[in-house]
């Protein structure tokens, strides 16, 4: 449980909680418990003596738990033991949980599932929709509040979305200070921390954006095949009042050249089939995309080459390839530092 919400668990370690999970369902609120004391803020808690012991007597606690009938099969340890064990797991788990400070953020979210640089996964909500998750991303939501109708989910990233069409009970992404309310519908959002923009691609259905402009509050109603792009204002400077800080624009086609199965692809989208597109950013903005999907660092010793404007499409490649590629079109120089995993541009 801990190696999944740290994010150091395998696939095959994955494959097996999973089952493990649905073997023995009563142990899904225990996994819930570990997963929110994970989130919980530790500002002003226990002293790291404190820690240490309440850590200790939890792991001794638990490894109890799992040490009983070591020798034999999970599945054949009596039905009593395995829930006093459990009890045992939980009460200290409460103990601690009481005790520490409380996060604001644990109220709204309880489960939260992430992503690393150069990787991808899928998650099927308990409302039956659909979420790819890009590179680098979060996505947080309370599987309890959407058994009960609240479908509600937090997003710091880049996700693919299919909702399930559900009109009596709309689904909500919060991300930075975009709201997104839908029905139901097929869309892209984009809303990664250090981008200058955060984009809402619409492939399908209707969807209305909420998002502060100047001192007011903005809505707007986008229909298929369209693009919203709004600044991030925390990466803006202090915003001009009078200027809109958002554009509406159609979904361009895919570059010319993709094969007869991925004609229906959007460059929004392209990521979910393995193929990085971009068409008219700046080289500042793309390196953010390559870091994330490569799994490298980019460096600018020379600012003037931040401003290059690229369009193209590459799939599977790697990134000497496509920066031999960008470099034809700028001439710009590079260096790998393979030590470091980072890239000199100049």
């Amino acid at each position: 449980m801990a190696r999944k919400i740290s994010g150091e668990a395998t696939t095959e370690e994955l494959k097996e909680l999973e089952m493990l999970l649905m073997q023995f369902p009563e142990l899904q609120y225990a996994f819930t418990i570990v997963e929110d004391i994970q989130t919980v803020n530790p500002a002003n808690g226990f002293t790291p003596e404190e820690e240490s012991r309440l850590a200790s007597e939890g792991m001794d606690r638990i490894n109890l738990f799992l040490q009983q009938e070591q020798d034999a099969p999970v599945r054949k340890l009596p039905p009593w033991k395995m829930m006093a064990g459990i009890a045992a797991m939980i009460t200290v788990l409460l103990t601690v949980w009481a005790l520490w400070p409380v996060s604001s953020d644990r109220q709204a979210f309880r489960n939260e599932v992430v992503t690393k640089t150069g990787s991808k996964t899928s998650v099927v909500l308990p409302d039956g929709t659909t979420v790819v998750l890009n590179a680098c991303s979060r996505l947080q939501y309370d599987a309890t509040r959407f058994l009960q109708g609240e479908r509600e989910v937090g997003l710091i990233g880049e996700a693919y979305f299919d909702v399930k069409h559900d009109p009596a009970h709309p689904f909500i992404i919060r991300t930075g200070p975009v709201n997104i309310r839908v029905l139901g519908t097929v869309f892209n959002v984009k809303a990664y921390t250090e981008d200058a923009t955060v984009e809402t691609t619409l492939l399908s259905g209707k969807v209305e954006v909420s998002f502060p402009q100047g001192s007011d509050s903005r809505k707007v109603v986008l229909e298929p095949d369209q693009k919203l792009i709004i600044a991030n204002q925390q990466n803006q400077p202090a915003p001009d009042h009078k200027k809109a800080n958002f554009s509406i624009s159609p979904v361009k086609n895919i570059i010319a050249g993709a094969s007869a199965g991925e004609d229906a692809d959007k460059p929004a989208t392209a990521w979910i089939n393995d193929r990085f597109d971009f068409d008219n950013v700046t080289f500042e903005a793309l390196s953010h995309d390559l870091e994330r999907w490569y799994n490298v660092t980019l460096r600018f010793k020379n600012d003037r080459y931040k401003h290059e404007v690229f369009t193209g499409a590459f799939r599977k490649q790697g990134i000497e390839d496509v920066l031999q590629a960008l470099q034809l079109m700028s001439g710009f120089h590079y260096e790998v530092n393979t030590k470091e995993n980072i890239i000199y541009i100049w």
